[in-house]
């Protein structure tokens, strides 16, 4: 007989996602506990009690976690109305380059200081009536502590970039019910973001309070006390004297004295493991998506993907809080920031792969083979009329046009309009930049374009990309193979299944 404790979710989590060091600590099962069975506190997700003496049978904790599976496809119908979908960047409505107006923001941010401006603006204007942000802890300036801010100082204390897990979904539930907020700005990583969506999918009663959310960048989140104990170890900095740390091309690390620049490949393996399993660099699920927009110091790459993050993010610019520019003159920046969500993708699927064979658990996934894809013909999700270009085009030109149009991957033709492969970003970043003007496609393509029919199934192509280990495919005419019909990404997939989660 099954013990009335087996049907508690919190079982579940603590065996997938505790035990295997899959907790990012968000704190979100805390927030959305109806027994308040469960604390994250330091770095630990520990049971109070069994909270299953108070209830039969209880999901959500499990549910509501951003790393399990539930509600993974249906959480994305907050977004996926945008009318662009990116296969690096997700679904979106308009990308720009923005900063702060007010210099001494972006001096205190060391960016743009958007998000800043954003939350401030958001409160005098009783947009919202808090913000959930993480500052640090005074004692330890290194440490995040998540904050809800009420007023534009404690916006104002919590600039800066934190790079250890910081339990901000516990702090909006804490802005819920200790403090009776009802529209409240949230700001985290990726998985933070993820969880507040869920809660909100759920049909959790605390979601309803939440009015915005700004999503953030996120390379990973390392392990607080394992990074703070390197540095001390091999760099001699004490955490008490740490007091501004940033990622570039370096891991920064600023004391009252001293800039210290840690190589990134020393200190990679520090990052949480559930962090390395993360696809998600931009912050997919957000109403708005704040990031960097090196090389341009004081200004803020700005992923725009929800209407009312547009409505809001406008209302700012219209009142002179932030100024903004068109990022199709600035191709690099582009380049970086999709580049990037590339590598994070592509990196964290492998050590899924790794993940599963080790422990028997794989890390979510969201693209999986599926029998909505058997009920699809590739001519009802291809991209008709594609893009093209010729395969003497030279490299400069082409990063140009990725720029301008948002795509990262073409069908490259010969002279006579046929077919000859695929160019994607990934290819075309690797070229040196002073030989990319000599540099032709023709001598970075992939040969021998994966192709399908416009009959064959959403399954067909899934299957052939898993097999290719491509992102993209073309669709050719059936009666005349050198004619295109269109093409079919892995986002197209993803829609597909989307459209087809449970409502």
């Amino acid at each position: 007989m099954q013990s009335k404790d087996a049907l508690i979710a919190y079982n579940v989590l603590n065996k997938k996602i505790v035990s295997n060091g899959f907790c990012t600590l968000c704190g979100a099962c805390e927030a959305a506990c109806p027994t308040s069975a469960i604390s994250v506190e330091g770095e630990k997700n520990r049971r109070l009690h069994d909270c299953s003496e108070d209830l039969d049978l209880c999901p959500i904790c499990y549910e509501v976690c951003p790393h399990s599976e539930a509600l993974q496809l249906r959480v994305q119908k907050s977004v996926s109305d945008a009318p662009v979908k990116n296969e690096a960047l997700g679904y979106y409505r308009k990308i720009v380059l923005a900063q702060a107006t007010d210099p001494k923001l972006r001096e205190l941010s060391h960016g743009g200081g958007v998000v800043t401006s954003l939350l401030t603006y958001g409160v005098e204007k009783k947009l919202f009536d808090s913000a959930i942000v993480s500052k640090a802890e005074p004692e330890n300036p290194a440490k995040p502590r998540a904050s809800v801010a009420t007023v534009q100082d404690d916006i104002l204390s919590a600039v800066g970039s934190k790079f250890f897990p910081s339990p901000v979904a516990k702090a909006y539930g804490r802005a819920v019910y200790g403090y009776g907020k009802t529209r409240i700005a949230f700001v985290g990583v990726p998985c933070h973001v993820m969880a507040l969506r869920k809660i909100e999918t759920w049909g959790h009663k605390i979601g309803d309070s939440l009015a915005i959310t700004i999503g953030l960048f996120c390379f990973g989140t390392f392990s607080m006390a394992p990074l703070l104990k390197y540095i001390e170890d091999n760099y001699h900095v004490k955490p008490s004297e740490i007091k501004h740390m940033r990622l570039s091309s370096k891991f920064i690390v600023q004391t009252e004295k001293d800039v210290i620049r840690i190589p990134v490949s020393e200190v990679e393996n520090i990052i949480m493991p559930s962090c390395r399993t993360c696809t998600d660099f931009t912050s997919e699920l957000a109403d708005i998506s704040i990031g960097g927009a090196y090389p341009l110091d004081d200004w803020s790459t700005v992923i725009i993907r929800t209407k009312a993050g547009e409505k809001f993010f406008y209302d700012a610019v219209e009142n002179g809080v932030i100024n903004t520019w068109v990022i199709e003159q600035e191709p690099e920046v582009y380049e970086r920031v999709a580049r990037a969500a590339i590598q994070k993708r592509t990196a964290a699927i492998k050590e899924a792969k790794k993940i599963e064979e080790k422990i028997g658990y794989l890390p979510i996934l969201m693209l999986h083979e599926s029998d909505a894809f058997a009920h699809v013909k590739a001519a009802d999700i291809m991209t008709q009329k594609v893009k093209t270009v010729p395969a003497n085009l030279p490299i400069s030109e082409l990063l140009q046009l990725m720029a301008q149009q948002h795509h990262i991957g073409y069908p490259v033709v010969n002279e006579n309009g046929q077919p000859i492969g695929i160019v994607t970003l990934e290819e075309a970043s690797l070229v040196e930049k002073e030989k990319r003007d000599t540099t032709l496609v023709s001598q970075i393509i992939r040969r021998k374009p994966v192709s399908v029919k416009p009959d064959d199934t959403a399954l067909d192509i899934y299957r052939k990309m898993s097999e290719f280990e491509t992102g993209r495919v073309l669709v050719l005419d059936e009666a005349d193979s050198t004619q295109i019909l269109g093409m079919v990404t892995k986002s197209d997939l993803m829609h597909t299944l989307i459209e087809n989660s449970e409502s």
